[in-house]
């Protein structure tokens, strides 16, 4: 997906990010994601985002 926000001081960055659902045992999801800013310093990482 491609992606937006306004940061704290106003300014509006974009990124885009894969994500990769999986399906736990006990039926939640868990999102694998690598990400990239496409602006500002343009930086990378990844995260994981769990259903609670």
């Amino acid at each position: 997906m491609y992606y937006h926000q306004v940061n704290i001081i106003g300014e509006i960055m974009t990124g885009c990010c894969h994500s990769k659902p999986k399906f736990q045992i006990n039926g939640k999801i868990r999102l694998h994601e690598n990400w990239q800013w496409t602006s500002g310093d343009k930086s990378s990482g990844k995260s994981l985002l769990e259903e609670i």
